[in-house]
């Protein structure tokens, strides 16, 4: 099963051409690896799958549900946040839905007939958007992710800069998603 297409895939920056006609597959439990001297555009192209750099030319076809995330080379984790917050961070666009959805219901507490009404179905949207999004699920899975990246036995307290670097890479992997 095809997991990833690229196809004629070109970029440029200015007069500079990186990548020209790149084409790459990648097939369900196949292993890759990119390499290429300094400069080749082997993080451009990673970037580009992932989403972070726009191309001039080509194609990337890929599964709706597929989520490539992309971890530089050299990251410089230095959050004074906690490891819950640092990775509940990604959910911040979950907490302003929540939030919205609390305001609504303490509107909707003091409406009547159609503006009640609107109020509802704006809710129910909402509602239905926040729980397609993990919105009632999100704090266990960050609770998940930290065990599974072996972070289960630290202090609730614990800030990212006082991390190891092999710890603050395995962290910053998880947070590129």
């Amino acid at each position: 099963m095809m997991i990833l297409q690229v196809n004629q895939l070109s970029k440029s920056f200015g007069a500079d051409t990186v990548l020209t006609n790149i084409k790459l597959e990648v097939k369900a439990r196949d292993r890759i690896a990119i390499v290429g001297r300094n400069g080749a555009g082997k993080s451009t192209l990673l970037k580009i799958i992932a989403g972070q750099m726009s191309y001039e030319q080509g194609e990337i076809i890929k599964p709706k549900d597929l989520s490539i995330g992309y971890l530089a080379q050299h990251t410089d984790v230095t959050s004074t946040r906690t490891l819950k917050d640092e990775l509940l961070s990604v959910f911040d666009h979950l907490k302003e839905m929540e939030q919205e959805m609390r305001t609504i219901e303490e509107k909707m507490a003091s409406s009547t007939g159609s503006e009640l009404d609107a109020l509802m179905k704006t809710y129910d949207r909402l509602q239905q958007e926040f729980k397609d999004q993990g919105g009632y699920q999100y704090e266990a899975d960050v609770r998940s992710i930290l065990h599974g990246l072996g972070f289960s036995h630290f202090e609730d307290e614990t800030t990212v800069q006082s991390l190891s670097g092999g710890q603050k890479t395995r962290l910053a992997l998880e947070s590129s998603y």
